[in-house]
């Protein structure tokens, strides 16, 4: 009898440590989400935040990291992601969060029919890395293409440079750079993009 009730007890203990373990992974996701932001300059120190929609969300506690699956939407301020995986990982050191106070998100790794949408441009590729410490917008795969109005731009490599508005396409060697400029786009000196 006393072997049946130790068990049982044993067992409820082992219930109540799962449980708690799960809703601390629940509350520790719910956390980072709602500190997620990216800056629209480098200027603004405030958090912007990020409203992320998908089928599944994974996070793994020891690698600062968030993976979000499965028709990903991702909202920021003036900015939209969409993509079949997001990756969100988080500055884990103090230094490197003091040293990017603007943002706790130090990098974002989208993946498969990534679409990117901002204002007036628009980008799409097969993969989009950005860094939120210097607002760097990196797209590949094998056609990543930047739209504006009914201009663009192809390669195999587009960088854009939030902080600076600037852009640069490079090729590979076999697929060459290749752009349209339509002049009712009003394109600017500002925004035509750099050959490497």
């Amino acid at each position: 009898m006393l072997k049946e009730g130790s068990v049982k007890i044993s067992i409820f203990c082992k219930l109540i440590q799962k449980y708690l373990f799960l809703l601390t992974l629940a509350c520790f996701a719910l956390f980072l989400i709602s500190n997620l932001g990216l800056t629209e300059t480098s200027k603004e120190k405030s958090q912007k935040p990020i409203h992320v929609v998908s089928d599944k969300m994974t996070a793994q506690e020891k690698s600062s990291m968030v993976e979000f699956s499965g028709n990903v939407k991702a909202v920021m301020e003036d900015s939209t992601l969409f993509a079949d995986s997001i990756q969100i990982y988080f500055n884990d050191n103090k230094k490197e969060k003091e040293s990017a106070p603007q943002s706790s998100v130090k990098k974002i790794i989208s993946t498969g029919n990534v679409r990117y949408i901002s204002k007036e441009r628009k980008a799409f590729a097969d993969k989009a890395v950005y860094t939120t410490k210097d607002e760097i917008l990196i797209l590949t795969g094998k056609s990543p293409k930047l739209i504006t109005g009914s201009s663009f731009v192809t390669g195999t490599k587009i960088t854009l440079f939030r902080k600076e508005d600037k852009v640069i396409v490079e090729s590979d060697g076999e697929k060459r750079v290749e752009a349209l400029f339509n002049p009712e786009d009003n394109i600017t000196k500002d925004t035509v993009p750099e050959k490497k």
